[in-house]
């Protein structure tokens, strides 16, 4: 019943924009599409600019999410009400009776199998696509990295060449695929060859004044026009690209940046569960990234613990979970974690979950301190074991992990103020508590 659901809206969808013809925007990669997508959506939302949008709902970015996204539905559930709801709204749009009045939409896309981006394509035939990075996810089903790799590179192959490919330039996969696409390629990154250029990213804490922490990212316009962002709340580079890939989108429809940096910078608060700083007990620091990982994107993640300022009493914890989906990779990149966890100067390594345990053998077998390496089946046995046992003021903790290890709730166990779970964390609603 679900696939012939998925078929009917989908079919509702091509007719719909090949009739009403909003411009469509298309945002994919392994990591990083969620964020891109906020930081586009702040942007676009600013007073006194002519482009009217709707972006994805949530992270709806499958057959079924698209469909719902472009028609404005939230997810039914099992309600068979709002299902007839739904399938009401696709209808009217199909015959015309209900119209989409935006001129772009802002869409999601993602691949759990081989040939799933083949049907979103399909149905949306996008203008523009962001693409933030190509690289290991759900290789369970894809196999190898290499196969996961080309299925996103479809959707260079399906721009049109009047439109738009806005690129990662230091993802090596992402930019060397520009050649497969005729669009007009702008590329967004640190690197030289990037028309938005990340030159230098900074977290900035003050223990003693919390509410102040935040990122400033300083942007390079076209080689020549230099400006500061201060993003307030959240940390790590992860901000930097999906604020970098909104501006790359603003330059590609010749709009002035400055006033959108400015309005970024007061508008931007980033998203429950990726890279925000929470406040924590005794002190703390809770480096919230517990929405979902995979390898690129936890290595991202230690890289930005690295970095964060701490007092000289201060520890790194990483307080790492399972990464899904991975398939016969699973071991190797598990372990690749647990190295580079010893060898970018964690403090303290907490794991949860069967195949976080592999990330706590390698990285006490690449030399970290067995007596600083701690393992546990659960998340919530993990959160009540640093409360009790190992944090201090002053220490910073990474909690990152797949949506499958709920690591959330360490989050939640740890946060000074836990009555602001349901603003502040993912994974608050009826359904999962």
């Amino acid at each position: 019943m679900r696939k012939q659901l998925e078929k009917y809206l989908g079919a509702c969808v091509k007719r719909t924009l090949g009739r009403d013809k909003p411009r469509v925007l298309a945002i994919a990669g392994s990591v990083g599409k969620t964020s891109a997508r906020y930081a586009l959506s702040v942007a676009m939302s600013r007073p006194n600019q002519e482009e009217t949008y709707r972006s994805s709902r949530k992270n709806f970015n499958n057959e079924l999410g698209v469909p719902l996204s472009v028609f404005a539905c939230d997810m039914p559930g099992k309600s068979v009400a709002k299902w007839l709801e739904v399938l009401w709204v696709a209808t009217a749009h199909a015959i015309g009776l209900k119209k989409i009045k935006v001129k772009w939409l802002i869409l999601e896309i993602a691949a759990d199998h081989p040939g799933d981006l083949d049907y979103l394509l399909d149905m949306l035939k996008p203008n523009v696509a962001i693409m933030t990075s190509m690289g290991a996810e759900h290789t369970e089903y894809f196999g190898t990295v290499d196969a996961a790799i080309d299925e996103e590179r479809k959707v260079l192959l399906a721009l049109p060449e009047d439109g738009e490919a806005l690129l990662n330039t230091d993802d090596e996969s992402t930019w060397n695929s520009r050649h497969l696409t005729k669009a007009e390629v702008i590329g967004f990154g640190k690197s030289s060859s990037a028309a938005v250029r990340i030159k230098n990213v900074q977290t900035v804490y003050d223990p003693q004044n919390p509410e102040s922490a935040g990122l400033d990212i300083e942007f390079e316009i076209l080689r020549n026009h230099v400006k500061t962002i201060r993003l307030r709340g959240v940390y790590g580079e992860a901000h930097a690209y999906a604020v970098a890939a909104s501006l790359a989108f603003l330059l590609s429809l010749d709009q002035g940046l400055e006033a959108a940096m400015d309005y970024i910078q007061d508008n931007y608060v980033g998203m429950p569960g990726r890279t925000r700083i929470v406040p924590g007990i005794k002190g703390t620091a809770l480096l919230d990234d517990s929405y979902n990982a995979q390898p690129q994107a936890m290595a991202s993640a230690l890289r930005d613990l690295a970095r964060f300022p701490v007092t000289p009493a201060g520890r790194r914890i990483a307080v790492l979970g399972d990464m899904l989906e991975l398939g016969s990779l699973t071991e190797s990149e598990h372990e690749a974690v647990g190295k580079m966890a010893a060898e970018t100067g964690v403090d303290i390594l907490v794991t949860c979950g069967k195949y976080g345990k592999l990330i706590g053998e390698a990285a006490a077998k690449a030399g970290m301190p067995n007596e600083k390496v701690f393992m546990f089946d659960a998340s919530s046995d993990a959160g009540l074991f640093l409360q009790q046992e190992i944090i201090k003021p002053g220490d910073a903790l990474l909690i990152k992990g797949s949506q499958g290890s709920r690591m959330e709730k360490i989050t939640k166990e740890l946060m000074a103020e836990p009555l602001r779970a349901p603003e502040l964390l993912v994974r608050q609603s009826q359904e999962w508590l």
